[in-house]
């Protein structure tokens, strides 16, 4: 908090549930972290807590020894990578769902959907995405360094995309690439 200089932090999160330095003990380092998570919780210096490419055996391995449920579960969800049970999980279990790479890491730029979406609403695919983000209850983090596309991402609120062309996009399975599965990555 001091090398940030702020009293406290909005959210902060476990980044991987088993990295490969932990593989043998995730859950032992995993409960332990959580456990400091807690204590900053409640003393006020961190205001929501929680996780980021946690799979749902991963969080029951964690609330078997936590006392607050994670607030936040920040996983790939975009066009073509929906996790449906991990989100209904999610959904169930009253975390919220922090989609990154809602833009697919740029691959949903190239897919062909997407680009008549963008033709027909009159918006950017970026912004088909994040309008498709926030209608499927995901609260979403697109990365920008660009003014003019950070502005752009911005300009969401406006229009809806009608329930069938949702359901196209929710049907986009792979054309985005997928997530990396937590277990086996090999970092």
């Amino acid at each position: 908090m001091e090398d940030l200089d702020l009293d406290y932090l909005d959210l902060f999160l476990i980044h991987w549930p088993n990295p490969i330095a932990f593989r043998d003990n995730w859950q032992e380092a995993n409960a332990g972290s959580w456990k400091a998570f807690e204590e900053l919780y409640r003393d006020g210096r961190i205001r929501a807590i929680g996780v980021s490419n946690f799979w749902q055996h991963h969080i029951d391995a964690l609330m078997e020894t936590a006392t607050i449920a994670p607030m936040v579960n920040q996983i790939r969800l975009c066009p073509g990578c929906t996790q449906e049970a991990l989100v209904d999980y999610c959904r169930s279990n009253r975390i919220l769902l922090e989609a990154y790479s809602p833009l697919g890491t740029g691959k949903v730029f190239q897919v062909p959907e997407m680009k008549h979406l963008s033709e027909k609403y009159g918006r950017s695919i970026a912004q088909i995405c994040i309008r498709w983000s926030l209608q499927r209850g995901y609260l979403p983090l697109p990365k920008s360094v660009t003014p003019a596309r950070i502005l752009e991402n911005a300009k969401v609120f406006d229009f809806q995309l009608d329930e069938a062309d949702m359901d196209l996009i929710n049907k986009l399975e792979g054309c985005a690439g997928s997530s990396r599965d937590p277990d086996a990555a090999d970092f």
